[in-house]
């Protein structure tokens, strides 16, 4: 919601990919290849550090995110994220349809929407989205 990330480079975030003392998440998008450098924000430090201290399965996986059943590791495909944010938003009495704008690839839309609307400049926000 905050950085625009794809769901997929969610899904394949590895532990080692935050680098906390910097306050810098480091990735390889999986879509383009490229590499992309986001700041590591206190809200999302401290949701990340709270699902790793109380929500995360123990696991040898180097993956951040995890299956909730057992055998605890990585999700294959942004697609499992997607429909984690499906379920959430059915949670909270929200449905949603076929082209309603409340995909998860809608809010990484919002974000660069958002940006604009803040003055950042275009060519920012084409780099942060990697457009």
């Amino acid at each position: 919601m905050v950085t625009g990330l794809r769901s997929v480079d969610i899904a394949r975030l590895l532990l080692s990919d935050i680098d906390w003392p910097n306050g810098e998440i480091r990735i390889t998008q999986a879509k383009t290849g490229n590499p992309l450098t986001l700041p590591l924000t206190t809200d999302i430090e401290e949701a990340i550090k709270d699902y790793i201290l109380n929500g995360r399965p123990k696991s040898d996986s180097n993956c951040v995110f995890l299956t909730c059943r057992a055998p605890f590791q990585g999700f294959a495909r942004g697609n499992s994220i997607a429909a984690i944010y499906d379920f959430y938003l059915s949670k909270g009495d929200m449905r949603r349809t076929a082209w309603d704008g409340k995909s998860f690839h809608s809010v990484r839309r919002a974000v660069g929407s958002n940006m604009v609307k803040q003055h950042v400049p275009v060519t920012t926000v084409a780099q942060v989205l990697f457009h």
